[in-house]
């Protein structure tokens, strides 16, 4: 199923959302000190729907053994656009809501989503080249 050729748009697709991603959270740590800075985040799910589009079917989580766990559907709402961070931790005096752990931690997550992108680029290109050369 993700073998279809729209596979290394929605790769290129998703490392291109982590990137704006990365600058939202770079903002809001350049903000920290801002007064009324309300920290901010990109909308996820219009990259599943993204994902969706390009691989024909919706993906969801199947559980193929007994002892998994069963997967739950993800929301599909607005489009990719920056929104207020939800549930801010906390907010200082000056109503500035930006908390550094919370966007290192983000920013985190965001090199580690990046790098899987990475992986399953090179794996898909590596099947590729394996597809080409045959069994010689």
């Amino acid at each position: 199923m993700l073998n279809k050729p729209g596979l290394l748009t929605a790769l290129a697709q998703r490392m291109d959302w982590l990137g704006q991603r990365q600058g939202v959270v770079a903002d809001n740590i350049a903000n920290a000190d801002t007064q009324d800075y309300r920290a901010r985040d990109l909308d996820e799910a219009s990259f599943h729907r993204a994902l969706t589009r390009q691989v024909g079917t919706p993906l969801a989580a199947r559980q193929t053994h007994v002892g998994h766990l069963v997967g739950s559907k993800n929301a599909d709402t607005s489009g990719a656009k920056v929104v207020e961070a939800a549930g801010a931790y906390e907010i200082s005096p000056t109503g500035n809501s930006v908390v550094l752990e919370e966007q290192l931690i983000m920013m985190n997550q965001v090199q580690a989503d990046h790098n899987m992108m990475v992986r399953l680029y090179k794996k898909h290109a590596a099947m590729i080249r394996l597809a080409l050369k045959g069994s010689r």
